[in-house]
């Protein structure tokens, strides 16, 4: 997933640079966090965790690409505090990905994954509050908050599903908006119409339903069977709404 020096070339000067602050500040971070599990683990990290979590943070360094080349038009502004903070929640849900791999040992360490995805919920709070109060709210800022948002999800589902602590048909929880995103763009791409959503009083809540129950599905309680429960009946109105939001946006609803 590494991007090559020849399809960065395609991107302007001002992106590569803005992308490059982005991910060294990424990188630093997640090393940070890697140098205290390190030193708290027993034997020390595994080579799949290392792995699976260099794979994620090669995936938010794209998206990060992604996103700063598509509000480059509108936004160029330099990074701000609140970016710098969901930076920082990207960095702790690329660490949390290593738990898919390898199950944290017992003792302290058991809430590792756990305290993690609280760190990258509980910031999405943060970082909006500080653009607010500061007054350096961008639509970079709006959009890479939305990609982390589903990057928590994603990662977080997976975690809770290798746990044994969801059914596996939770990760469509974590892929949901994936799949709705690519669908209206292949329908864009295709000539098909496709509609704004309209404001829903559901939306946001569904979704932080969903972090809260990711959440109690990775600590060590409660007990896999009741994360089983809470995680399967999270899913079924968590998965109407994408729907039903998917039939409004292709005209169907």
């Amino acid at each position: 997933m590494a991007v090559s020096d020849d399809s960065l070339a395609t991107f302007r000067p001002d992106v590569r640079r803005r992308w490059g602050e982005a991910t060294a500040g990424l990188l630093c971070a997640v090393f940070l966090v890697i140098i205290v599990l390190e030193h708290l683990w027993a034997g020390g990290l595994a080579l799949e965790f290392l792995v699976v979590v260099a794979v994620a943070l090669a995936l938010e360094s794209l998206l990060v690409l992604v996103t700063i080349d598509r509000t480059s038009v509108s936004d160029t502004t330099t990074f701000t505090l609140a970016t710098g903070v969901t930076i920082a929640r990207a960095a702790a849900v690329a660490v949390l990905a290593g738990f898919v791999a390898t199950r944290p040992p017992p003792g302290l360490l058991v809430w590792a994954p756990g305290a993690l995805f609280a760190v990258a919920a509980a910031l999405d709070a943060v970082d909006g509050a500080i653009a607010r109060t500061t007054g350096t709210e961008t639509d970079l800022g709006a959009r890479l908050d939305v990609e982390v948002d589903a990057f928590v999800v994603f990662v977080g589902s997976i975690v809770a599903v290798t746990a044994g602590a969801a059914p596996i048909a939770f990760l469509a929880v974590g892929i949901a908006r994936y799949l709705f995103a690519g669908s209206l763009w292949w329908r864009q791409r295709r000539g098909r119409d496709v509609f704004e959503l309209q404001p829903s009083r559901f939306r946001r809540p569904l979704g932080a339903l969903a972090m809260l129950a990711i959440w109690l599905a990775i600590l060590p309680v409660p007990d896999q069977d009741v994360s089983r429960v809470v995680t399967t009946i999270v899913l079924v109105p968590f998965l109407v709404n994408f729907v039903r939001d998917w039939l409004f946006a292709t005209g169907r609803g």
